[in-house]
């Protein structure tokens, strides 16, 4: 089964539902100018995915958004990787539900290159907001320097899930967002707060769940 082209000219749900209709087995790799994804299939179910940075379906997330790249499907290839069992109907509902969800996000977060940045002074009344583990987990990250896209890459989350946590905490007036990214000098990078740091300060007023 030959089936290759070029994101720009073809949907991957499209493909998708062709290596679907074959019950191929194989894997579609998916190469862009800063990432490569692969997708397995078995009787065309998705059962493995992967990115550069991403596993299962966080892989599949960030692939589906993928708008420019090349693809490639390769007939037989296998895996014993199974890091997801998804009917393709399934994979296409989902992408739908995202599309929604992405419009509604970048109504607030126009572009992932954005930097978001804590508010020093939060509203009265954050102090009742219950934080999620994910939450924390981006939260950590959000220092006024590093982008959205940068952030999703060291918390290991595709750049939608990162942007629909950030959505979240923006819209609690927990975070805010700077328009460019801020330049900084080398030796002025440091890690994210360790948990003795987050005690103090702003985070010292969220909940954990």
């Amino acid at each position: 089964m030959a089936l290759e082209g070029n994101l720009e000219d073809f949907e991957l749900t499209d493909v998708f539902q062709l290596i679907q209709l074959g019950a191929k087995d194989g894997s579609l790799r998916i190469q862009t100018q800063n990432d490569v994804g692969v997708v397995y299939f078995k009787n065309g179910m998705v059962v493995h995915a992967k990115t550069n940075n991403l596993v299962g379906e966080q892989a599949i997330d960030s692939i589906l958004q993928w708008r420019k790249g090349r693809f490639t499907f390769r007939p037989g290839e296998e895996t014993l990787e199974k890091t997801v069992e998804l009917p393709i109907q399934q994979v296409i509902l989902d992408a739908a539900r995202r599309i929604d969800e992405l419009n509604k996000i970048q109504r607030l977060i126009p572009s992932f290159d954005m930097v978001p940045k804590i508010v020093e002074v939060p509203e009265t009344g954050v102090e009742k907001i219950n934080l999620r583990p994910e939450e924390w987990k981006v939260l950590a990250f959000v220092d006024g320097h590093l982008s959205i896209k940068e952030i999703a890459e060291r918390v290991k989350l595709s750049e939608f899930e990162t942007g629909r946590i950030l959505y979240g905490l923006i819209s609690s007036g927990l975070v805010k967002l700077i328009q460019q990214k801020v330049e900084e000098k080398k030796e002025d990078e440091s890690p994210p707060p360790s948990d003795e740091d987050k005690r103090g300060g702003i985070f010292g007023i969220f909940k954990k769940k």
